[in-house]
């Protein structure tokens, strides 16, 4: 019999470094997958807020214009006559009409009054 004799082969370095680099390629792409998918829930979510910030901006440009319009409608019902405005009315047209809204003194606390004042009449 043929005796075999069993060798060993020094690891080739540079085949080793080979599939080491394809190694940490597969992970780098892996990682890459990953990282999009985060990013794509991170799209996804931040298109929920900003369509939830569009629905309540929708609706508080509605609330407004509807306190607008009620201003308007107290103003059209009260006894005084138009260029002869009684205080009450000549201030609210000078809050309407203003377009610096810093302008307005206290307008959220006058606000909230108004918005009181109407639920009551409901």
């Amino acid at each position: 019999m043929k005796k075999l004799t069993n060798l060993k082969t020094q690891p080739n370095l540079q085949e080793s470094r080979l599939k080491e680099n394809l190694e940490l390629l597969d992970q780098i792409r892996a990682d890459a997958v990953n990282d999009i998918e985060s990013l794509t829930e991170d799209f996804l979510h931040m298109t929920l807020v900003a369509e939830s910030v569009q629905r309540n901006y929708r609706a508080l440009l509605a609330e407004n214009q509807l306190l607008k319009g009620t201003l308007l409608s107290i103003i059209d019902e009260c006894g005084c006559w138009q260029g002869n405005r009684c205080d009450r009315c000549w201030k609210l047209l000078k809050i309407l009409a203003s377009a610096n809204p810093e302008e307005k003194p206290d307008a959220a606390r006058k606000y909230r009054a108004i918005l009181s004042q109407l639920r009551n009449l409901q």
